[in-house]
């Protein structure tokens, strides 16, 4: 961001160099390497956008004067500052004499963000600038604490260690491995009391107050959801209102995604990804579904649900929350989820969220049954009870034998034989049979199923369709 007159000359200098420098670049022509000239090119032309943004915005500012910077969240505020410093016409030596201060006083808060500035001192600048705050932006008159901040989120589901992780990017309570100063550490919590607020809709000022506290009911009243029966009901919920914030952010930065009608029959979905990829890894079965119009969120925090698709205004998004290393369960997930976005009304908001069994199976409501039958299908080429009939065939019922069969029929049929290998355990295990052992000895691991669709994910977002706080959210859920 430009912060002074001499910054602003810098850059408009920079500009113009630019400038010249791409139109010599046309003049000579393509030459010998066409690629390497037009790589040139968009990375000059690139440059330049980014100055002449700069340029514009410093210019706006100081032609629409305060009322034109906007402040709706604590992590805004440091660039609000020196926005409405340039839109009120102030230089940095001015502001510090309405403050008291000296010009390398202000110079060193807006170098360092307000880092070092306390809240008082920060409440000051915004009063000295005529500033006005969103609702977002909280000055608490409660005592602020990163210790009562990190005791309320508890009680709302969110450990200390989901701070750390996915809300702040940081040990709670450390900063570079020394203990934090009494005014960093409320800059922190209002930071984090913020993001919570955007993630989660509870007003910052309740996390310092001693009222009640609570998730939203509406983000889960529409949710076909069921908590697993040994699990913190609390931080599951919560969990999900996070998952679900995710995907929000993920229709935004994919808003170019043509969607696609999602074929019903599961052969057809199976020939579909062999026909575009030539194999049925998870890769593929994942570019497929994102071409389907359909991102795909990959989580791997502890607890919580393993599958979950969400329609909001006729998209669909699907998250995956898997702790194994097999590809196959993944598939399975992911297919599964697909047969919910299937079933969604178009121009509808709907959503599940479930819990699977080890077998893959979720509960046994009779559209879980068909959504995870459905994905069993798929991924075995629509005849998963034809291919089940043909290994107990040629196991003549002999337990022993299985392990040796199951991959020949599955080479024979080129289907994946981690998945049949499951189906099958699941079908004996409802005779009272244990195959499970073998079964998982017959799972294809080696890649990292969650940084496979991560990385997939990575290729197909817009990362510029969001905002600094959302991408920053979404790039910790990601880390």
């Amino acid at each position: 961001m430009i912060g002074n007159e001499r910054q602003y000359r810098i850059t408009k200098a920079r500009a113009d160099e630019f400038e010249r420098g791409l139109s010599t670049l046309k003049k000579a022509g393509l030459g010998s390497d066409p690629l390497w000239h037009k790589v040139q090119q968009d990375s000059m032309r690139a440059q330049l956008d980014d100055l002449r943004g700069e340029l514009r915005e410093y210019d706006t500012l100081r032609r629409r004067g305060v009322e034109a910077v906007e402040v709706t969240s604590f992590e805004e505020l440091p660039d609000a500052l020196i926005k409405a410093r340039i839109a009120a016409g102030l230089t940095q030596k001015e502001l510090g004499e309405r403050l008291g201060l000296k010009e390398q006083q202000i110079q060193r808060y807006e170098a360092t963000g307000y880092s070092s500035a306390s809240l008082d001192r920060i409440q000051q600048v915004v009063e000295a600038l005529g500033l006005r705050l969103g609702k977002g932006v909280l000055f608490p008159k409660s005592h602020v604490s990163l210790e009562r901040l990190i005791h309320r989120s508890d009680q709302l589901g969110l450990p200390r260690e989901f701070l750390s992780s996915r809300i702040l990017s940081m040990k709670v309570g450390q900063t570079n491995g020394g203990t934090l100063t009494e005014n960093e550490e409320k800059t922190i919590a209002l930071r984090a009391a913020a993001r919570i607020e955007r993630v989660f809709q509870v007003p910052s000022a309740l996390l310092f107050s001693e009222a009640r506290i609570g998730l939203p009911s509406s983000i889960l009243a529409e949710a076909r959801f069921k908590v697993p029966g040994r699990a913190d009901r609390g931080k599951v919920r919560a969990y999900a209102v996070y998952a679900h914030y995710l995907g929000l952010l993920l229709l935004e930065c994919t808003r170019s995604l043509k969607v696609k009608p999602i074929p019903s029959e599961p052969r057809e979905i199976y020939d579909d990804v062999l026909r575009i990829s030539g194999e049925f890894s998870l890769e593929s079965c994942l570019k497929y579904v994102w071409g389907l119009g359909i991102p795909v969120l990959p989580l791997r925090d502890k607890g919580g649900f393993h599958g979950a698709c969400w329609c909001v205004g006729g998209r669909s998004v699907i998250a995956i929350k898997q702790g194994t290393e097999s590809e196959g369960r993944w598939i399975i997930d992911l297919f599964h989820e697909v047969r919910h976005a299937a079933e969604s009304p178009a121009d509808s908001d709907s959503a599940w969220i479930e819990e699977f069994d080890r077998g893959g199976k979720s509960d046994d409501s009779d559209e879980e049954e068909e959504a995870t039958d459905f994905a069993v299908d798929v991924v075995l080429g629509g005849d998963a009870e034809g291919l089940a009939h043909e290994c107990a065939e040629e196991s003549k019922g002999r337990l022993e034998f299985l392990k040796a069969i199951v991959p020949r029929v599955a080479e024979r049929h080129k289907v994946r034989t981690d998945v049949l290998a499951n189906y099958l355990a699941y079908r004996l295990d409802e005779e009272g049979q244990n195959w499970w052992g073998a079964a998982q000895n017959l799972q294809e691991t080696g890649s990292d199923p969650w940084a496979v669709a991560k990385d997939v994910l990575v290729a197909n977002i817009d990362s510029s369709a969001l905002n600094p706080v959302d991408l920053s959210l979404l790039v910790q859920a990601l880390a």
